[in-house]
């Protein structure tokens, strides 16, 4: 049995990192978890689920070349320390830490990449930590087969470097809707179509497009709601937009909540206009209560699941507002056909996603 140390910025929950540290765990290996960031919740929720979690934090902001350099000679006395054989990192700043750290350690690392063109929209893959981290990198897993595509094609990183595997969750480790909570949404939000997205709100993820569909709905004559969760830099720039088009009514901005899956399970299709994905965690919460799904064709992983008409919608990106807007004018009387559509979302999910089978991937990288 193996030492297996998982090191990213992790302040919130991770629920495909947690079902990858405990499926670890309860094939006998020693798991811990090391944090850049305070940890919030995933430090308590993995330590009480037999990993042990632990975080160093840097006070003051948190880039430079003094920062990390800090964070090296952390991360490289940890690892031996604790023996560390295997070393999973995720995102940019764990693994920037790693690729220069692995070469003072005698642990096998894999650096996991969860973006694909995330460097190149917003500016930082000429900066020289972005270069170094995969010139440097021994072995990289992503989650897609795109990004893979596109770090060959676009960023000339050798093929043999490259790992694809998709994200894994033990769906377990998440709660059923409480079907009473999800009553009082429907009832919260009536209206004959009731409309969810849930984002960064971020440029590349277009939550804007989310607006103007609105608007479309209403300009033919349909009843509906919206509710757009998450927060970012768009947040004012939207509720201007509410104002603009006239959406007070129709668009709700709540924030972030506890119980996503309750609001997906009271909705009738999931907005996702994102040009920004490698492997989207949002659709896959949807597809585990059926909730019919409406993303973005050429976007990470969703042409190697989703099926148009089948278990979701896929659309042109520079079409979204009018080809969504049709989607759901055609299709949201016909509950028998957005019910086979959710449940079939669901069975694929589960399929492709489950831990028992992306587990085998891990496993055999260290065979």
């Amino acid at each position: 049995m193996s030492v297996i140390l998982f090191y990213a910025p992790f302040n919130q929950r991770s629920r495909d990192n947690e079902s990858l540290m405990i499926a670890f765990r309860n094939q006998g290996h020693k798991v811990m978890c090391l944090s850049q960031h305070e940890g919030y919740q995933i430090n308590d929720f993995l330590n009480a689920n037999g990993v042990q979690a632990s975080s160093y934090v840097i006070p003051g902001k948190r880039t430079g070349w003094w920062y990390y350099f800090r964070h090296i000679l952390y991360f490289i006395t940890f690892c031996w320390k604790n023996d560390i054989q295997i070393i999973y990192s995720h995102l940019e700043p764990a693994n920037f830490v790693t690729s220069i750290g692995q070469y003072f350690i005698k642990g096998k690392t894999y650096l996991c990449r969860h973006h694909i063109d995330e460097g190149m929209l917003y500016k930082f893959d000429k900066d020289l930590y972005y270069r170094f981290t995969y010139k440097l990198a021994r072995k990289i897993i992503v989650v897609s087969s795109h990004a893979k595509k596109y770090m060959i094609e676009k960023e000339n990183i050798p093929s043999y470097k490259i790992i694809h595997i998709d994200l894994g969750y033990d769906f377990s480790l998440y709660s059923r809707p409480d079907k009473a909570q999800v009553t009082n949404i429907q009832n919260l939000f009536k209206a004959d179509i009731f409309l969810l997205a849930a984002c960064r709100l971020t440029a590349f993820k277009r939550p804007d497009l989310i607006l103007k569909t609105a608007r479309r709905l209403r300009t033919l004559g349909l009843d509906v709601k919206v509710v757009l969760l998450g927060k970012g830099e768009m947040q004012e720039q939207l509720e201007f937009l509410i104002d603009e088009l006239e959406l007070q009514q129709t668009v709700f901005m709540p924030g972030y909540v506890d119980n996503v899956l309750e609001f997906m399970a009271a909705a009738d299709f999931f907005l996702h206009p994102s040009l920004l994905d490698s492997s989207c965690v949002a659709i896959k919460e949807a597809g585990l209560v059926s909730l019919p799904v409406i993303a973005c064709n050429g976007v990470g992983d969703f042409e190697d699941y989703l099926v148009p008409g089948k278990n979701g919608f896929l659309v042109e990106p520079d079409k979204f507002v009018e080809e969504a807007s049709n989607i759901i004018v055609q299709n949201y009387r016909d509950k028998n056909l957005l019910n086979n559509i959710g449940e079939n979302l669901r069975k694929s999910v589960l399929e492709r996603f489950s831990i028992e089978k992306v587990i085998q991937q891990y496993n055999s990288l260290n065979q």
